[in-house]
């Protein structure tokens, strides 16, 4: 009896042996083609994906490129002291944005230069072209203030205007004066005159829109003088 006990119990240990080996065995290939590649519902193969977020396209101060990654850029212009600048979103032919590793001199300068383009293109954005009014010395009074609110609305648009004041004899100096002086007064709300000067028989003047006054100087000049280093208005 002892005999048979010992028996079975050897059988059952081995049975126990086996059963673990054939569970070990079965699950490793399961295991394996986990880690190395995922299969598709049909059993193909799915390729792996390649990690491509964040990578740029990255120019140094000595103009190298290279292609990285934007961690790995912040890094780098931490570790050398250089700023990391957006120079472009997306590249058209990469389809990477480009950044641009720079000294703080280099920095400074690009955005000085950045503002004056800035500023240059609010300017031409805001000049409009130049207006012609020619008066005559014999205008009457209702006809110089229809003139008067003319200028206004040209200058209000950001025009330039530029005004003749046609005389038909030379004693009419007095009478070219009080015109300009309505002008002047009627227009100092939006505008600046600026060039004044006798030519011939006829005074002319310039008048700019407020905005493009602000940064000039006043070239007016006394009703005696001539302009001969001045050209054409």
């Amino acid at each position: 009896m002892y005999i048979y006990k010992e028996y079975i119990s050897r059988v059952n240990i081995k049975r126990t042996i086996m059963n673990t080996l054939i569970r070990l065995i079965s699950f490793r290939p399961v295991l394996e083609c986990r880690t190395l590649a995922r299969l598709a519902a049909d059993g193909k193969e799915i390729p792996k994906r390649k990690n491509i977020e964040n990578r740029i396209t990255l120019i140094s101060p000595d103009n190298s490129v290279t292609i990285t990654d934007l961690k790995n850029a912040q890094n780098l212009s931490q570790k050398r002291e250089l700023k990391l600048v957006k120079i472009q979103d997306v590249d058209a032919k990469t389809r990477r944005p480009v950044y641009k590793l720079m000294t703080n001199a280099e920095y400074h300068s690009e955005e000085l230069e950045n503002r004056k383009q800035k500023q240059a293109s609010r300017q031409n954005n805001a000049m409009k072209g130049e207006k012609l009014l020619t008066l005559s010395t014999k205008i009457g009074e209702h006809d110089l203030m229809t003139g008067v609110k003319k200028m206004l609305k040209l200058l209000e648009k950001q025009h330039q205007v530029r005004v003749v004041i046609a005389g038909d004899g030379g004693h009419e100096t007095e009478i070219t004066e009080k015109i300009y002086s309505v002008i002047e007064k009627g227009v100092q709300s939006v505008g600046k005159v600026v060039q004044k000067r006798n030519k011939g028989n006829s005074l002319r003047f310039q008048i700019l829109p407020a905005k493009e006054a602000s940064g000039q100087a006043n070239d007016s000049v006394g009703p005696g003088s001539d302009d001969k280093d001045k050209g054409p208005l």
